[in-house]
């Protein structure tokens, strides 16, 4: 590959073509024609690792050539009739002669107007992305607070179990089974190194608390003199030592026991080089002691570690060692690691969500966030065991985030707790009686950020170093909550919080429909976690949704199924979702990708935007999409069609049953095939031809049992169907929380289900089936199944077309379809500017004819372009420009022209408009 070249196409002493080759890493053929010479130019990148063969065809005949491996060639070939220089392998963009399709944009069709506050983050603190990712904080385990038990919960066999108490929609308890990761470690994140002598040791105690927020501190025990010990911390896998720059270190300690002795404070490379030592003059006593002193380092490290080296005897108590690197995002002190914060800030998010999704709640209610104890000296903040499965110190806490939004000039959303444990985990509730305390809470933590000095919570903030009030807007009322406990409470918050701050826009956690639910709702708040095919039917989903008086916000949504830890396919899949939110930007202003951040080193969720380590920060696929989609937000939407031809979908395989959260039996299976003949399934054979998969399954009484409680349980019907078949059964649900799932097409993990009854038994959709993971299809459809009573079932597949039938009745169709090109358009009002965006999640080039009706524009303008080589392709910390969009000037924009799209490739043109 040849990189920084730029590589030039002259036809007629005229530039015709200019390539930026620096992110090309692929084979291109460019023709130029030079009529003064007679001679056709052809310039031939080949930046693979094998020979490119190619037959070049002109007119008068057939030249059979092989490109050398990575090289740049260039030859004239002359005596050819210049007329036409077609059929080269290759083309270039511009150089399109039989278009696949079209792409119209209608300059007199002014869609809706497209809202400064559509593309936003959304924080959580999960996979690590705070303590060892945007926070800055290198010391892990600084208030040896990691293995404190939360209230309520018990620890056996190094995991940790919630408290027994009762779900609110189900009623039940948590069985044993319900539980969560818990450290090996005794001292998670401290390590004890006996450099000379013996018997020292490292011990957790509770005697004299530093602070009620840190009960929990360290006994370093010297037992005899010539003993020296390192007490190291390694960060979060690592801490990221910089030569010359500055370190605030600060730490607690009390002597025990009196020692005698010396105490050094090191900085130390992963080598065991020392990058930094001074030496601390201990202060007598057995009353806690703050030491604080700037660490500058003579040397670096990506993986260093912070050292106390004790040579004594004696006894010392350490607590909350806190080491911050002096240059924060924006300098903030307990600020925010700079190079995160700045990919976070490059991203121009208009708002930032926070505290979370499900920490909002915790896994129970006395494990939610309690934002007043995230305030203050961090040292006096307790933090919460976090419901990702580790301690979060809270150090990013509720002023650090609205400080942050006013930094970066985002406005906030606070997400608040309605008095409901997470409804995925415990769920437990509050009464009713008990809610009041939960509503006087929001209300506190909005004056907080909007009060003035006269009101309790404006002072505070006022003591805290912040005057004026901060860019709060929006308060979103509970995280992914549910059912008509959560429907009554958020009216009942909705007019509290409107009476006394009607400016804030307040969002209900309820999807698609959700409004309904509700006496008021300013905006609703679907999530959608899916597989990428499910985005690229999603498309259209806002297309049909009934408007009324509210907006929506998308605020999670991510391709995170069957892309492993995310590729180009899930990026386009979301690139081509986004189109769909652009377009219906009438009713949806907001959306944010989900989750936000991960240190690699603990990636618990599977799917995340930025990848982080202890020195590095890089964004994935995704984030380019994201970034390009901000960047490039038009003022409104311009009239889009885009024409392609429909690829062939074929559904075939074996089929299955299920549940999810349910008990419940099958019996009288059919497939009626293409050509009428009908085969039942022989149950009395089960043990053979019947596979479970998950589950508990039984068979008596002529039907097909499976009793066990939890998600997907499913068996699959041993043998392989054709397309264009039909399924037949009978299903009666037991008992459990929703209804019946049919499996169909499947081949491995991969497939086809309809699931009737399900999301809490209200409604009916087809999913797509990825690697085991469902997404629904768009064509949801309300539905509520009854316990102890049986339904037919049948399911008609048709080149592609399902439909579903239950007792005779036709419930749901939806035809599955190949599209994987999507197009949106609008107008950038203050550059004047028309903004195209194309999405080919194909493996092979989309050749366009692209036409701009009812406006004249200007030959000169831009395209970017993000693309990779395989829909499988993904950046990396070691290759983190891999996939990164590319920006060309282009000069052949026209009314009409033609365009090659690349393959796996996300697309934007600027073309500048006539005044």
């Amino acid at each position: 590959m040849i990189k920084g070249d730029i590589l030039e196409c002259w036809i007629d002493g005229k530039l015709n073509l200019t390539f930026d080759n620096h992110y090309v890493q692929r084979q291109y053929v460019i023709p130029g024609l030079d009529r003064k010479n007679k001679e056709v130019i052809v310039k031939v990148i080949n930046a693979e690792a094998v020979p490119m063969p190619m037959t070049l065809n002109i007119r008068n005949g057939e030249l059979k050539l092989a490109f050398e491996t990575e090289k740049f060639e260039m030859m004239n070939i002359k005596n050819c009739m210049l007329s036409a220089c077609a059929g080269m392998l290759g083309l270039a963009a511009g150089c399109v002669s039989e278009p696949d399709g079209e792409i119209k944009v209608d300059f007199a069709r002014k869609g809706a107007d497209i809202p400064a506050s559509m593309y936003g983050i959304f924080f959580e603190e999960i996979n690590h992305s705070g303590d060892g990712g945007l926070y800055a904080e290198l010391v892990q385990n600084r208030g040896f607070e990691d293995t404190s038990v939360p209230e309520g919960f018990r620890v056996e066999d190094n995991r940790l179990y919630p408290p027994a108490v009762c779900n609110h929609l189900t009623g039940n308890k948590p069985g044993k089974e319900m539980c969560y990761r818990w450290p090996a470690e005794r001292i998670p994140g401290w390590q004890l190194e006996q450099v000379t002598g013996k018997g020292a040791s490292l011990s957790l105690m509770q005697e004299k608390p530093l602070h009620h927020a840190t009960p929990t501190s360290m006994l370093i025990r010297l037992p005899e003199e010539g003993n020296v010990v390192n007490v190291k911390n390694t960060g979060f896998w690592g801490m990221n030592i910089v030569q010359g720059d500055p370190y605030h270190l600060r730490f607690y300690i009390r002597q025990h026991t009196p020692f005698q002795g010396n105490l050094d404070v090191l900085l130390v490379g992963h080598d065991g080089a020392v990058l930094k030592k001074v030496a601390v003059e201990l202060k007598a006593g057995s009353a806690w002691n703050e030491y604080k002193m700037e660490l500058v380092p003579e040397a670096s490290d990506t993986k260093a570690a912070l050292v106390f080296q004790l040579a004594g005897k004696g006894e010392l108590a350490l607590d909350y060692v806190s080491l911050f690197p002096g240059h924060t995002f924006m300098n903030r002190p307990n600020g925010l690691r700079k190079d995160v914060a700045e990919t976070l800030y490059a991203l121009k998010p208009a708002f930032v969500r926070w505290p979370g999704g499900c920490i909002v709640e915790g896994i129970s209610l006395s494990n939610r966030v309690k934002w007043k104890e995230t305030l203050g000296d961090p040292m006096t903040r307790p933090g919460i065991y976090d419901t990702w499965g580790y301690r979060a110190t809270m150090g990013f806490g509720y002023h650090e985030f609205l400080q942050f939004c006013e930094d970066i000039g985002a406005d906030g959303m606070f997400v608040c707790n309605v008095g409901l444990g997470c409804q995925g985990r415990v769920g437990d509730a509050c009464t009713d009686k008990e809610l009041g305390f939960y509503i006087q809470d929001v209300l506190d933590a909005i004056e907080y950020a909007l009060g003035d000095p006269t009101t309790t919570w404006g002072k505070k903030r006022v003591e805290s170093g912040h005057p004026a009030p901060f860019p709060l807007k929006y308060v979103e009322i509970g995280n992914e909550n549910w059912g008509p406990v959560y429907e009554k409470r958020y009216d009942i918050f909705y007019k509290a919080i409107k009476a006394k701050y009607p400016q804030l826009t307040l969002i209900s956690t309820l999807g698609l429909g959700g409004n309904e639910k509700h006496e008021k709702v300013d905006m609703i708040d679907p999530h959608w976690y899916v597989a990428p095919d499910t985005f690229f039917d999603m498309d259209s989903i806002f297309d049909q949704q009934k408007r009324g008086d509210y907006k929506i916000y998308v605020g999670e949504y991510a391709c995170n199924i069957g892309v492993k830890g995310g590729n180009m396919r899930g990026a386009l899949g979301e690139a081509a979702f986004l189109t769909g939110v652009e377009r219906n930007s009438d009713l949806v202003q907001m959306a944010s990708y989900a989750p936000l951040l991960e240190n690699v080193n603990d990636r618990v969720w599977p799917v995340n935007l930025i990848w982080v380590d202890s020195y590095r920060v890089m964004g994935r696929s995704s984030y380019y999409v994201q970034k390009m989609y901000a960047d490039n937000r038009p003022s409104w939407n311009l009239g889009t069609t885009v024409s392609q031809p429909e690829l062939p979908v074929t559904v075939q395989g074996k089929i299955g049953v299920g549940t999810w959260e349910t008990q419940a039996e099958y019996k009288d299976f059919r497939i009626v095939l293409p050509d009428g003949k009908v085969e039942e399934a022989d149950l009395s054979r089960i043990d053979r031809e019947w596979k479970p998969i998950s589950g508990t399954w039984s068979f008596g009484d002529g039907g097909y049992t499976q009793s066990e409680s939890g998600p997907m349980k499913w068996a699959v019907w041993e043998k392989e169907w054709p397309e264009n078949c039909t399924l037949e059964m009978k299903a009666r649900k037991k008992g459990g929380s929703e209804g019946f799932l049919i499996f169909f097409g499947v081949n491995d993990q991969d497939g086809y289900v309809l699931n009737i009854g399900g999301w809490g038994n209200s409604a009916t959709a087809f999913e797509r089936m990825n690697n085991g993971g469902l997404s629904a299809m768009p064509d949801k459809v309300a539905q509520h199944i009854e316990t102890d009573r049986w339904y037919d079932i049948r399911i008609s597949m048709n080149r592609g077309e399902l439909t579903f039938y239950l007792d005779g009745e036709q419930i749901l169709q939806t035809k599955l379809t190949r599209m994987n090109r999507y197009a949106v358009a609008g107008y950038d009002e203050q550059k004047e500017e028309i903004v195209v965006k194309m999405v080919n999640a194909e493996d092979t080039p989309f050749d366009a004819v692209v036409k701009l009706d009812n406006v004249k524009i200007e030959p000169q303008g831009k395209v970017i372009t993000l693309s990779a080589l395989s829909g499988n392709d993904e950046n990396s910390l070691d290759q983190p420009d891999k996939i990164i969009p590319r920006t060309q000037d282009y000069d052949r924009f026209e009314p009409e022209f033609n365009y090659r799209f690349e393959p796996w490739s996300f697309t934007i043109f600027r073309i500048k408009v006539k005044k």
